[in-house]
C-alpha cells in the first residue's frame, strides 16, 4: 500500500476461540476503540470485512486485539482508500444476484460465476455484495475472485453444517465484469445481493471515523433494553454524525439477544425495504457483518427483524460522499487533536497528529477560535458568516441539532453513547454580519452578542437560571448594546464554570455566568464547594456563584483590549487582571499587574483558570505575567525568552504565538517554527489560518 494510504479494508477471521469472545481491530497507533469487528461462539470459525483506518508516523498499519479469551485471526487484504486518482465508489439500492436455492447447491469444488455486466459500467473496477450461505451440509470455506484469475488462498466465508453465515465482500472484477464464487468442501447454498461498485467514474469518496458506536439497545447489562421486535423496523438517524451530502454509511451490524431464527436487513430510510440480507441470526447467537448502506437525503437507515426480538449494535467505521477541494487561500487547519472531526476534513481520529490538516470547504478565513476542551473549531469568514465543525454533543456547534447515540442512559456502561460530531465544516444559522467570535460566542456588527450551547453555570446571558437548558442555536444576550469586544473564561479542570465577557463602546467591562472563583470580577466570589457538588455545577446554591445577566465589572472604564480576566486601557497602559490565581487564590475584583518595561499593545491570556496573563509590547517583545506571583511584586513580569518580535498570543493555548515573520512558535520549545505563512494563529492548536 502506498504511504498516502488513510483507510484499509480486509478480511476478518476468527478461529479456534477458548470461548466465546470478539475481535477488535483499530489504527495502529491508537488505543482499543469501544467496538468490536467480529463476534466468536467457542470453537467457532468465522469471517467478517473490517474497514479500518490507518495509524501515523512509526505507527502507520492497523492493530487486531482480542476479547476475554484468545483466539486466533486471519487478515485477508482486500483493498485501500487513499487520496488521488484511484476509483470511488458508487452505493446502490441492495439487489439480489444469484440464489442457488432457485437452482442447485455447489458441491465440493462447485463454483457460480456472478455476471454484474448488467448492474455496473464499463470500467468498474471491483463490486460490493453482501454473500450468504445455507443449507451448509459440512464445515466448509468459500472464496470470491475475479472470474479471469486462478482462486487465492484466502476465504470470504468460513462454514458449519446448520448455520446460516452472511459476510460482506469486497472483490476485483475481470475486464468482463464477473466474479467466481467457490465453495471448498460439502455443499452449501449460497446468496448474493449487490451493494455497489467502485470505478474511475464514480464520484463517491471514503472518509474514515474512528469506530463510534451509534446504536445499542441494550442494557448497561447487556440484557435487552429497547429491542428490535417481530417485524418492526428501527430507524437510525444518522445525520447527527454524517454531513449532508453523504450517500452511504459503512457500518459494523451486530445482532443479540436473538429470540428465534431471523434475518436482519438495512437500507436507506423512506425507500422501500428491499428484498435482501445484512446478517441471519439463530436463536442466542451474537453476530456482525459489515454493511455499505446508503442512506436518505437527511442520513437516517433503516433496520428490519424478520421474526422474535433481537437486539442491535450499530458501529460507525466512515462514510461515502462527494470529493471536497481543498481551501487555496486563507485557510483553517487544525495541528493537535481530531478525536470529534476537528479538522475539518471529514474524518476522525482519536490520535493527535502532527498537521497540519487543512479544513474542507472554507476559504477567506478572517479569524479562527477553538473550544477550552479542544472539541470544537468556530472559524469568521470575511461575509460576516459564523462556520463551526467538530463535537455537538451539548449544542456546541450552534445548529439547531444535538445529542449523543442512542444508548442506556443515567449510569456508566462500557461503551458509552458519543456524541453528535461534525467533521466538516457548517454555517450557524442566524448569525451574519459578525466581527468577533469567541467559544460559543459571536459579536455583531451593530453591537449585539451572541451564545448558544449549555446554560450550567448561567453562561447563555439571557437570564435564564435553569442550569439544564441547551440552546442548539444562538440567542442573543438582552439589554447589551454597544458591545466593541467579547471573551469566554472557562474552566478545564472543572474547578469552577465558564464566564463570558463583553467590554462596551465606553470602555466598561460586562460579565455573566460563573463567579465561584471571582471569574466576574464584582468583589465577590462564593465558596466553591457550594456552586460545585458531586452532581456538578449548582449556581443557584450561593447567590455569589453566578450571575444569570450581565454585570459590570468592578472599577473599569475606558478600557480598549479585552481578554480573558485582562483588559488593557492604553490611555495609561495599565493592565488590569481578576479571578483565579493557578488553583488555590482568587481576586474577587481587578487588580492592576506590575508595569512592563515598555508599553504594552495587545493583552491575552488563556481561558482556564491555571496561566498567568502575557501582553505583547509595542516593539513585539512578549511578555508574561506569572499566576501566584504577579500580585506580591515578587515577579513583576518578564520577557518571554528566546522568542523574537510576536504579533498575536494564542487565545486557547498560552504556549504558542505567532511572530512577525508568520510562524507560529511554542514558547517552551522555542528553537524552531511549528508551521509558517500563517495569517492570524487562532487558538494555537485546534484552530490555525494561513495559506498553503
Amino acid at each position: 500500500m502506498p504511504d498516502s494510504a488513510t483507510a484499509v479494508v480486509f478480511n476478518l477471521t476468527g478461529t479456534n476461540p477458548d470461548d466465546a469472545t470478539f475481535l477488535a481491530t483499530g489504527p495502529g497507533d491508537q488505543g482499543d476503540p469501544s467496538t468490536s469487528s467480529l463476534n466468536l461462539d467457542s470453537g467457532e470459525t468465522r469471517a467478517n470485512l473490517v474497514t479500518v483506518a490507518m495509524g501515523h508516523g512509526d505507527h502507520k498499519g492497523i492493530w487486531v486485539g482480542a476479547g476475554p479469551f484468545a483466539v486466533d485471526a486471519i487478515v485477508d487484504l482486500a483493498g485501500y482508500y487513499a487520496p488521488g486518482t484511484g476509483s470511488k465508489y458508487t452505493p446502490l439500492t441492495p439487489q439480489r444476484m444469484v440464489d442457488t436455492r432457485n437452482s442447485s447447491p455447489l458441491g465440493a469444488g462447485g463454483t457460480v460465476t456472478l455476471d454484474l455486466s448488467s448492474k455496473v459500467p464499463a470500467g468498474a473496477t471491483a463490486a460490493v455484495f453482501n454473500l450468504t450461505a445455507t443449507n451448509v451440509t459440512g464445515p466448509t470455506f468459500v472464496t470470491a475472485y475475479p472470474a479471469d484469475q486462478s482462486r487465492p488462498d484466502a476465504s470470504n466465508l468460513n462454514l458449519v453444517a446448520g448455520k446460516n453465515t452472511p459476510n460482506l465482500v469486497t472483490v476485483q472484477l475481470s475486464p468482463d465484469r464477473k466474479v467466481k464464487l467457490t465453495n471448498s468442501y460439502w455443499s452449501v447454498d449460497l446468496i448474493a445481493d449487490l451493494a455497489g461498485y467502485y470505478s474511475p467514474t464514480s464520484t463517491q469518496a471514503f472518509y474514515s471515523l474512528y469506530p463510534a458506536r451509534v446504536l445499542e439497545t441494550r442494557d448497561m447489562y447487556g440484557g435487552p433494553n429497547h429491542p428490535i421486535l417481530s417485524g418492526q423496523t428501527r430507524k437510525l438517524d444518522l445525520s447527527g454524525w454524517l454531513p449532508a451530502g453523504a450517500t452511504a454509511a459503512v457500518t459494523n451490524l451486530t445482532g443479540t439477544n436473538v429470540s428465534q431464527s431471523t434475518v436482519v436487513t438495512a437500507w436507506a430510510d423512506s425507500a422501500p425495504q428491499p428484498g435482501v440480507s445484512n446478517l441471519n441470526l439463530v436463536p442466542w447467537q451474537t453476530s456482525a457483518n459489515l454493511a455499505i448502506v446508503p442512506v436518505s437525503g437527511d442520513r437516517a437507515i433503516d433496520l428490519n427483524n424478520l421474526s422474535g426480538q433481537l437486539d442491535m449494535i450499530v458501529d460507525l467505521a466512515g462514510y461515502f460522499a462527494p470529493s471536497l477541494h481543498a481551501c487555496t487561500a486563507n485557510c483553517a487547519f487544525g495541528i493537535e487533536q481530531n478525536d470529534s472531526g476537528q479538522f475539518g476534513n471529514g474524518t476522525t481520529d482519536a490520535n493527535y497528529k502532527s498537521g497540519p490538516a487543512f479544513t474542507y470547504g472554507l476559504s477567506d478565513v478572517k479569524s479562527i477560535v477553538g473550544g477550552s476542551d479542544g472539541k470544537v473549531v468556530y472559524a469568521l469568514k470575511s461575509d460576516g458568516t459564523v462556520w463551526s465543525w467538530g463535537e455537538n454533543g451539548e449544542g456546541q456547534l450552534g445548529i439547531g441539532k444535538f445529542g449523543h447515540a442512542e444508548g442506556p442512559t443515567g449510569y456508566p456502561y462500557a461503551y458509552p453513547p458519543p456524541a453528535f460530531y461534525s467533521a466538516l465544516p457548517v454555517r450557524i444559522p442566524g448569525l451574519s454580519n459578525i466581527v468577533a467570535i469567541a467559544d460559543e460566542m459571536a459579536l455583531s456588527a451593530d453591537g449585539h452578542v451572541y451564545t448558544w450551547g449549555v446554560n450550567s453555570t448561567w453562561q447563555l446571558g439571557t437570564g435564564s437560571t435553569d442550569g439544564n437548558l441547551i440552546a442548539g442555536s444562538p440567542v442573543q444576550v438582552p439589554n447589551l448594546d454597544n458591545v466593541k469586544a467579547i471573551a469566554v473564561s472557562r474552566s478545564t479542570s472543572n474547578s469552577a464554570g465558564v464566564a463570558r465577557y463583553a467590554m462596551t463602546g465606553d470602555g466598561k467591562v460586562w460579565s455573566w455566568g460563573d463567579n465561584s472563583r471571582g471569574a466576574l470580577g464584582i468583589g465577590t466570589h462564593a465558596d466553591l464547594g457550594k456552586c460545585f457538588g458531586t452532581a456538578g455545577p449548582t449556581p443557584g446554591a450561593d447567590p455569589s456563584c453566578a450571575s444569570a445577566a450581565p454585570v459590570q465589572v468592578f472599577g473599569l472604564f475606558g478600557c480598549d483590549e479585552l481578554g480573558s480576566r485582562v483588559v488593557l486601557c492604553k490611555s495609561d497602559g495599565s493592565v488590569w487582571r481578576w479571578g483565579a490565581l493557578g488553583l488555590n487564590d482568587e481576586k474577587d475584583g481587578p487588580v492592576s499587574l506590575p508595569a512592563a518595561t515598555g508599553t504594552v499593545a495587545h493583552v491575552q491570556r488563556d481561558v482556564t483558570d491555571v496561566d498567568g496573563a502575557r501582553g505583547i509590547l509595542a516593539d513585539g517583545t512578549p511578555w508574561q505575567w506569572n499566576d501566584g506571583q504577579m500580585y506580591t511584586n515578587s515577579m513583576a513580569g518578564a520577557e518571554i525568552p528566546k522568542i523574537g518580535p510576536i504579533r498575536e498570543i494564542a487565545a486557547g493555548h498560552p504556549d504558542r504565538v505567532l511572530s512577525t515573520n508568520s510562524t507560529v512558535y511554542d514558547i517552551d520549545f522555542p528553537g524552531s517554527g511549528i508551521i509558517t505563512g500563517v495569517t492570524t494563529i487562532g487558538d494555537g492548536g485546534y484552530g490555525v489560518v494561513a495559506t498553503p
